[in-house]
């Protein structure tokens, strides 16, 4: 039994990389490649250029964002956007999201925290992610911090407003942090068992 279970440990991590990275190729092949088509006629068409294709407008894109009068625009964009209730909530939960998670190794090194749990008489890792509260004055609370508490193996978390004497500073790098929680601390358990080999 437990050849098997080692087996599907293997296995499974595997198959859902796999199967996400596909999923990413297909979708990304067959939005991109449906729009080459309109250009370029059907025999001339080679597979994967549809990927290639969406690989170089997404760095395009990032090239673009450089540009003074591209950001204007993508304000004017973020402008509009905000003006709509329902869309502007999910439009800036996305980016708030993708800015947090890509940008982890550019964080300073003071966001991971370990906040108390009085009654448990325990400990909860989260990070800070915002510190300048001038508009929550109202919160009554000494040096308030927004501290993020990412769930184990799942996408989503949840914030808390937490007054600063209440939390601990870790002296650890925000992605090994995030690789901690999200595999519940088995991550960090096998890092020291290679390290112990």
């Amino acid at each position: 039994m437990k050849t098997f279970i080692n087996g599907l440990s293997l296995i499974l991590p595997t198959a859902l990389v796999l199967y996400l990275l596909i999923w990413i190729l297909t979708t990304t092949e067959h939005f991109f490649g449906n729009l080459i088509l309109y250009v370029l006629p059907k025999e001339y068409y080679i597979t994967g250029l549809g990927f290639v294709t969406g690989i170089a407008v997404v760095f395009f894109v990032g090239l673009l964002l450089k540009l003074w009068i591209v950001q204007k625009l993508r304000d004017f964009f973020e402008s509009l956007v905000d003006k709509m209730p329902l869309v502007n909530t999910l439009y800036g939960a996305v980016k708030d999201f993708f800015n947090f998670f890509s940008n982890l190794k550019n964080k300073e090194n003071d966001i991971v925290v370990l906040v108390s749990l009085p009654t448990l008489d325990a400990k909860i890792m989260g990070f800070i992610t915002s510190r300048d509260l001038d508009r929550f004055k109202f919160l009554d609370m000494e040096e308030p911090v927004v501290v993020y508490f990412q769930m184990s193996y799942q996408v989503g978390g949840y914030s808390l407003f937490i007054p600063k004497k209440n939390i601990t500073f870790v002296d650890m790098k925000t992605e090994d942090a995030l690789g901690f929680i999200m595999t519940a601390g088995i991550s960090s358990s096998k890092k020291n068992k290679a390290e112990q080999i």
